[in-house]
């Protein structure tokens, strides 16, 4: 029997046999052979995590926590931690003009900077507090933490979703590193590379790159542009200093660049009846008859796939869609640990941040070439931020007591400029005189009655946001030991939020818009007759001329095109007044206690004895979350307040290690009770005018489910498995009408029926994994599937409706399947793999949003395409 064979058959029977003394045993012709050594591990490894702030066997913490090596990471070809939502039950990461997490289907979708996420994002123990800087690319990371439920005691920042938690490799007393490198298609080149060097016995610098460029697959051929492309560059310094007097420091600077090309969207019209469309009976320029407006429609459809329109991965955007994400980043830290005996260490976490973010659109409402419903960042926003922790870890009474406690500051300031376009068009005048009179308004007669043009919304308004937010928390969290099985957990969270914000609203010069339109004479492209416009009276202008004005002279283009984007930014030259319409200024403090309370029972291990189980955890919790209230600018009525959100989970779990500790398995069942969910929604200023919003959803529920499982058949043979699945219903959630709310008549709706959007209630996951040792190395085919089912991704009532009734407005349940093949040199050092993500190229949607009530379209974007390409690591 040759010598790759004979491993196999000795790792089976080994396995077989289930005995403890040959699951302890080295094979010394292995010593010399890290490959052949891993293919010959008899038992699953302990895995440490700091979900508690300390270090602790996973399988003896009581929380729902997904831990992942760096090496694990590798094997699966996780490259960046938005393909966690792959494996990780209840984690969903969407993708498009901003980075949603959800944990448990709560999350926070927007990206504004006013809002605080739902999931913390930490980086060795520095908080992370906007949604743009988080996905980061997984370079030198030694492990990946995403612990589930809210966090309301232990973290820096208490949250209501959960946590995702990296841990860096850090500095150490070896001369070591890698270099690695990797190509694919679409033009994808990446690189990442690292060394450790010990500069004396007691103080070492290790320094870590990583580049990923591709050149997108979203094609623009009527702009010959690509968008979803990556372009990101991130340099990592870490110092740590060893004291002889047990203290230790460590020092981190990440600098972050992003230049790349958000994912493109395409549309399909959510509701003929919306307001944009004909619920009003609006105007779009290419409009010319009032009974039937369809311009509106054929602008959305001109980018739809399903309309066949554009083809597979292709859109129809328009000339400036302001799709360039360019975000700077610059992240300081520094730790210092101080064990001041054996029973007690001390930490202190010192942060600052500051990022840059460039102009880009937040959401292209109309979803077409057109430029008449948009909302864009105009300008460079600036997001600063100082944090500093300090922390005491320690035992007591005999070691049976551990305790965390500790006090967090952070200071963030946040400059937000946005400009909300909603152009010009046009009413009739019979439709005119019925939204005067408050009714809603019937179909104009065929050919309409006088044209009038102007402003129905906006037509454009910029608002500049200026933010302070001043946190400030004391916590504390013991776990007693009241007998060797039975822990007693309980903590506390104090937590104040202090939000100051400032919004100068800046409103379209009706004068000036007036004098642009007025007093000349215009020839329709349509028709080619001379007309003109009449005095502005309520926004509107009555469209005249010498041989008179009709609807079919389509006078909407012909006024809109008095203001186009002439300097190519993406935005109408529309005049803007030089002094803002009004300032408004808001101060608050949030403040909340949250507690939490955990049981844990390890069961004895002669009651496991002659059973297949070697370990099992039993668990129950009752814990608490807290998410900050905010201002929020809704036009001309300034700053209005968002309470805080706050939730209340009870959760009971079991964990357990069988079959010589080649089988593990963790479950969790939880419910969870929101007072005041944050939810964005589309609603109206008193003035009438349309504003996506944040508003408070009343009482709601998640009742879930959530399992992992690991298993090692044999040692060449590894098995993962994970589910979840998320009941969520709303029991208070009341809107308001919004086309009668247009109309100055304000009716309540009940959204109770409606569930959750943009998180899927169900996600699964299964991969193998084999390790075949040779001769000449160590062979690892891998395949990896998941599946999520279907998503909503709609914001209002009839968003809702459609997709209950047509599966508009939402994406379809979707599996992917990735599969990789890797080799690894007999020392262990040298990994090559061939992969391929994606392998049936699944067309899925990731976001982003389905309006129907007003704007009338659902714009989706799509996740990767099929991809492929071979990589090449290094390690010395």
């Amino acid at each position: 029997m040759n010598k790759p064979l004979s491993l196999v058959v000795g790792a089976v029977l080994m396995t077989l046999a289930g005995s403890p003394l040959l699951a302890q045993q080295t094979n010394p012709e292995t010593e010399k052979a890290p490959a052949a050594r891993k293919a010959q591990a008899t038992a699953l490894e302990e895995v440490i995590v700091t979900a508690r702030r300390r270090a602790e066997n996973i399988q003896e913490t009581p929380i729902a926590v997904t831990a992942i090596s760096g090496e694990s990471l590798r094997e699966q070809g996780i490259v960046n931690t938005s393909e966690l939502t792959k494996s990780v039950p209840s984690l969903q990461i969407n993708e498009g003009q901003s980075n949603q997490i959800y944990i448990r289907g709560i999350g926070e979708r927007s990206g504004f900077a006013r809002v605080d996420p739902t999931v913390g994002v930490y980086l060795d123990d520095l908080f992370l507090p906007r949604t743009d800087g988080q996905l980061l690319d997984t370079v030198d990371v030694r492990s990946i933490q995403v612990l589930r439920g809210p966090q309301g005691t232990l973290f820096g920042k208490n949250t209501t979703g959960g946590a995702l938690v990296l841990t860096l490799e850090k500095p150490n007393d070896t001369y070591e590193g890698y270099l690695e490198g990797a190509l694919g298609n679409y033009a994808s080149r990446s690189l990442r590379a690292a060394v450790n060097v010990p500069i004396t016995d007691n103080f070492y610098v290790r320094t870590a790159i990583t580049y990923d460029k591709d050149d997108g697959f979203f094609e623009d051929k009527f702009q010959d542009k690509t968008y979803s492309s990556t372009d990101r560059k991130a340099l990592v310094l870490q110092t740590r200093y060893e004291s002889d007097s047990s203290l230790t420091v460590d020092t981190l600077a990440y600098l972050g660049k992003i230049d790349e090309a958000f994912p493109a969207v395409n549309c399909d019209v959510a509701s003929e009846n919306g307001l944009f469309a004909e619920g009003l009976y609006v105007m779009w320029a290419g409009d010319t008859d009032p009974s039937n407006p369809t311009a509106y429609k054929k602008n959305c459809e001109a980018n739809s796939r399903t309309k066949g329109n554009v083809g597979d991965l292709e859109t129809n955007m328009g000339a400036n869609p302001n799709l360039k994400k360019k975000l700077d980043t610059i992240l300081l830290g520094a730790t210092f640990q101080w064990d001041y005996n054996d029973d007690v260490a001390m930490k202190v976490v010192v942060g600052a941040r500051k990022e840059t973010e460039g102009p880009i659109q937040s959401s292209d409402n109309d979803g077409g070439p057109e430029n008449w419903s948009e909302a864009v960042n105009t300008d460079d926003g600036d997001r600063d931020s100082f944090s500093l922790e300090y922390q005491v870890n320690g035992t007591a009474l005999d070691s049976r007591l551990s305790y965390t406690g500790g006090l967090f500051y952070m200071r963030e300031t946040n400059f937000e400029p946005f400009a909300l376009i909603s152009n010009f068009s046009g009413l009739d005048a019979l439709t005119l005189g019925e939204l005067a009179a408050g009714r809603l308004p019937t179909r104009p007669t065929p050919g309409g009655t006088v044209p009038f043009v102007g402003i129905l919304s906006g037509p454009l308004s910029i608002s500049e946001f200026d933010l302070e937010n001043n946190t400030f928390a004391a916590f504390f969290q013991g776990s007693y030991d009241v007998t060797d099985n039975f822990q007693v957990t309980a903590g506390i969270r104090y937590t104040a939020e202090k939000r100051a914000s400032e919004l100068a609203l800046y409103q379209a010069d009706v004068g000036a818009i007036e004098d642009r339109v007025t007093g000349g004479v215009f020839f329709s492209p349509a028709t080619g007759r001379p007309i003109t416009f009449g005095p502005e009276a309520g926004g509107f202008f009555p469209c005249t001329g010498p041989t008179g004005c009709n609807w079919v002279d389509d006078p909407v283009r012909v006024f809109q095109n008095q203001f186009l984007d002439n300097n190519g930014d993406g935005i109408p030259d529309i005049p803007m007044r030089a002094e803002p319409t009004f300032v408004d200024k808001e101060e608050k403090t949030f403040s909340k206690v949250t507690p939490m309370v955990s049981v844990s029972y390890n069961l004895p291990g002669d009651w496991l004895e002659e059973t297949l189980f070697d370990s099992m955890m039993v668990y129950g919790t009752v814990s608490s979350g807290f998410k900050s209230g905010f201002f929020e600018p809704r036009l001309l009525d300034g700053l209005q307040q968002v309470d805080a959100e706050e939730v209340l989970n009870r959760e009971v779990g079991i964990k357990i290690d069988a079959f010589d500790r080649t089988l593990r398995f963790n479950a969790a069942l939880y419910h969870m009770d929101f007072d005041n969910m944050q939810l964005i929604q589309v609603s109206t200023d008193s003035g009438g005018n349309i504003a996506v919003i944040f508003r408070n959803a009343g009482e709601s529920t998640i009742t879930g489910v959530e399992m992992e499982l690991t298993w090692m058949p044999s040692p060449i043979v590894m098995f993962n498995a994970s589910f979840s699945n998320n009941d969520y219903e709303f029991q208070e959630f009341k809107d308001n009408d919004l086309l009668n709310a247009v109309a100055g008549n304000f009716i309540p709706e009940d959204r109770t029926d409606e569930t959750f959007p943009a998180a899927p209630e169900t996600s699964a996951s299964v991969g193998a994994q084999l390790m075949i040792p040779t001769d000449f190395g160590l062979i690892i085919p891998r395949i990896d599937v998941s599946y999520k089912s279907e998503i909503f991704f709609g914001l209002d009532e009839g968003s809702y409706n459609l997709y209950e009734r047509e599966g508009i407005g939402g994406s379809d349940a979707y599996a992917l399947i990735d599969a990789r093949l890797s080799w690894q040199n007999n020392d262990g050092d040298m990994t090559v793999a061939a992969f391929v993500k994606n392998v049936t190229d699944e067309r899925y949607v990731i976001g982003t949003a389905s309006v129907a009530d007003s704007v009338s379209t659902f714009n989706q974007t799509y996740g990767d395409p099929r991809r492929f390409g071979v990589m090449i690591r290094q390690t010395f």
